[in-house]
């Protein structure tokens, strides 16, 4: 059934005359990956196409080619192009999009290629695969299917995608044939040791001087099994850092000995708090995350609670505690 969708967005896709690509809010690096590897496919086919995100895109993953082309939605021109298909990668639900939704009338094909397990079937075309670690790795297998040639800047985009959403091949998501597709990937021309560099080692100073104000103010629970990071207003303006330097950051919270559920707060507004979860081994942090009406993967999932700071520290302390306290 897999290889039967593929070939029906294969076909929508060169029926198409204005395709939007785009992913959810805050884009990471499977996204960015997934995307730029899909404008290449269409890029060699001649068919036009915009890519469109709703966030900040985090400068380490600036070295991505073609990432010049991705615009903010707040950038496309008005009138926007008459797109006539959609592909909405990475997004469990319709609205993880945000604002560029509002690009999307009732006359557009939109495709949903997603492999989050809490994923709706809200396209007209749905492909979903839970089995895939990325959804860099399920662009990978549309692209061999419709016998695409995979040059060195589509393989970089989505190595890429793979390697960060498997947390460098360490989330239990990673599976042999992930390893095959990279491997494939870097026959194809990534270079790994380059991509790694950028993406981990590359970071700007104020990046690293938040990271080390998160790490000082650490505060551990349920005896030492629950870390938890935090950032709020003041440390952005007193490390100058932006929300785009943030994107990584909640993975320091498994990294002390005996951790097996990360957390990382961020202060949104005075109201709003930004929750990102990560955790060790087969801990469900998605079934965390769907209780606030996020989700996401296995070890790696978000949502946001409508809480000051504060009292969401004190809220999802509690809940996990209440959640895993017996499992962890």
């Amino acid at each position: 059934m897999i290889k039967q969708i593929r070939q029906d967005i294969f076909d929508t896709l060169l029926a198409s005359h204005q395709v939007l690509i785009t992913a959810h809010k805050s884009p990471d690096g499977d996204s960015l990956g997934s995307q730029l590897g899909l404008a290449g496919f269409l890029a060699a086919r001649n068919i036009p196409h915009m890519i469109v995100n709703d966030g900040i895109i985090p400068d380490k993953y600036r070295f991505l080619p073609g990432i010049e082309a991705i615009r903010d939605v707040e950038e496309v021109p008005s009138p926007a192009p008459a797109f006539d298909t959609a592909v909405v990668i990475e997004c469990s639900t319709f609205d993880r999009i945000g604002n560029v939704g509002g690009l999307i009338n009732d006359r557009c094909r939109v495709i949903n290629i997603d492999h989050h397990q809490d994923n709706v079937p809200f396209g007209k075309i749905n492909l979903k695969d839970v089995g895939a670690a990325a959804a860099g790795e399920m662009i990978y297998d549309l692209l061999v299917q419709a016998a695409a040639e995979i040059d060195r800047d589509m393989a970089t985009n989505l190595y890429t995608a793979i390697l960060t959403d498997t947390g460098r091949f360490h989330y239990v998501s990673t599976t042999p044939y992930s390893l095959k597709v990279a491997a494939a990937l870097l026959e194809c021309g990534a270079d790994p040791v380059e991509i790694t560099e950028k993406v981990y080692f590359n970071l700007k100073p104020q990046a690293v001087r938040l990271t080390g104000m998160a790490i000082a103010d650490m505060r551990f629970f349920m005896d030492g099994r629950l870390c938890l990071l935090t950032v709020d207003k003041k440390m952005l303006a007193q490390s100058g850092a932006g929300w785009g330097d943030m994107e990584g950051l909640v993975n320091y919270s498994l990294y002390a000995d005996g951790v097996r559920v990360g957390v990382l707060l961020t202060e949104l507004d005075g109201a709003k708090t930004k929750v990102s979860l990560r955790s060790q081994n087969k801990i469900d942090v998605a079934a965390i995350a769907a209780h606030y009406g996020g989700g996401g993967h296995l070890n790696a999932s978000g949502c946001v609670v409508e809480l000051p700071l504060e009292q969401a520290r004190e809220t999802i302390v509690a809940y996990i505690e209440e959640q895993l306290n017996g499992s962890v």
